[in-house]
């Protein structure tokens, strides 16, 4: 199923079950994919060019010496401008795969296919590639939409169980950027995965980034739960995978709205969502470990106070609101103190107390 996207939309996204080899490029093309995922593309009976890579990828691989040998590779094939790199992974592969692109012959065409929950609902569209420094998350990227997105959800049967849920909490993002209280509650209780939230997410996104490609106003809204987020993550050693981080941060977020005067959501809610983190409590690390990543955080920006005084640090902080959508709001990283607290009270009032 091709999905609906405004006019003049840089991708052509498809969510479909199976996976189908008419929507490989139609000219000459080479593959980049996760190496876990070259048995199921072969049980798929998807055809793999001569010079395709099958690489292995993690978080703590997501750097540009990841990078170097895969564009030293094309170049030695050689891949020329008119080809069309393919990438088949998760959000790591998909943004190094993309950044990847970015800079081979100054841009060549792309086509994402994710295989993971994660990538699907949020990573893979939007053009946004990019990869980590030892400062922080995706401070290396660029803006380069892929030509296609395929999101084949049979592919979503290769994952355990812990990565479905990583994913989970990008579709919560979304209905929490929303205000849909309602979808989010289902999406916590609910235990399957429905193609119908994955196209949701992705009509979503599509609608944001056609509209703010640049993430200059709107599309910031999609960074929620990003922020401490990121840090979280980081500050594990990547022990939390993204999508756990992103749910932290979530929780977090809805915490610091209500220390900003938004309405606070219900009780049960949170509590919910504590319940649903909680076997990640040990990995949440100390506020000390956060506070100096969330200053280089890539959405931070100077801000100049009085005369004579040093530029403090803000954020673009987004704040959901139940029944309503998220805002934004420019805050010191130190807001996120408070938040961080409950956070972890929430998730293990036992260590708390102890």
């Amino acid at each position: 199923m091709r999905l609906a996207t405004p006019p003049g939309f840089a991708s052509d996204v498809f969510l479909i079950a199976a996976p189908d080899a008419a929507l490989l490029p139609e000219g000459p093309w080479t593959l980049l994919g996760d190496l876990q995922m070259r048995p199921a593309w072969r049980a798929a009976g998807l055809p793999e060019p001569e010079h395709a890579l099958w690489v292995p990828v993690s978080e703590r691989e997501k750097t540009l010496t990841t990078v170097i040998p895969w564009l030293e590779h094309w170049a030695r094939i050689p891949l020329h401008r008119e080809a069309t790199v393919v990438a088949v992974g998760g959000g790591v592969l998909t943004d190094l795969a993309g950044l990847a692109a970015a800079l081979f012959l100054r841009g060549v065409a792309w086509q994402a296919w994710p295989t993971t929950l994660l990538a699907m609902a949020d990573a893979g569209l939007g053009g946004k590639t990019g990869a980590d420094l030892d400062a922080g998350k995706n401070l290396v990227g660029a803006f380069h939409a892929p030509r296609r997105l395929v999101a084949c959800t049979d592919f979503l049967a290769t994952l355990p169980p812990r990565h479905l849920e990583n994913g989970r909490w990008e579709l919560v993002k979304t209905a929490l950027v929303l205000g849909d209280l309602a979808w989010a509650t289902e999406l916590l209780e609910d235990g399957l995965v429905r193609p119908l939230w994955v196209e949701r997410a992705l009509a979503h996104k599509a609608g944001v980034v056609h509209r703010d490609p640049r993430e200059s106003g709107e599309r910031r809204l999609l960074n929620l739960g990003h922020t401490l987020g990121h840090a979280l993550e980081a500050a594990s050693g990547y022990r939390l995978l993204h999508g756990e981080a992103v749910g932290c941060g979530l929780l977090a977020s809805c915490l610091l709205a209500e220390t900003q005067g938004a309405k606070p959501f219900p009780r049960e809610f949170i509590e919910r969502m504590a319940r649903r983190l909680a076997p990640l409590a040990a990995e949440v690390a100390p506020w000390e470990a956060c506070l100096p990543l969330l200053h280089r955080d890539k959405k931070a920006r100077a801000a100049q106070g009085s005369a004579g005084e040093l530029p403090r640090t803000e954020i673009h902080c987004i704040l959901p609101r139940p029944g309503e959508p998220a805002i934004q709001r420019l805050l010191p990283p130190e807001a996120w103190a408070e938040p961080h607290a409950r956070l972890i009270q929430l998730l293990d009032p036992e260590a708390v107390r102890a």
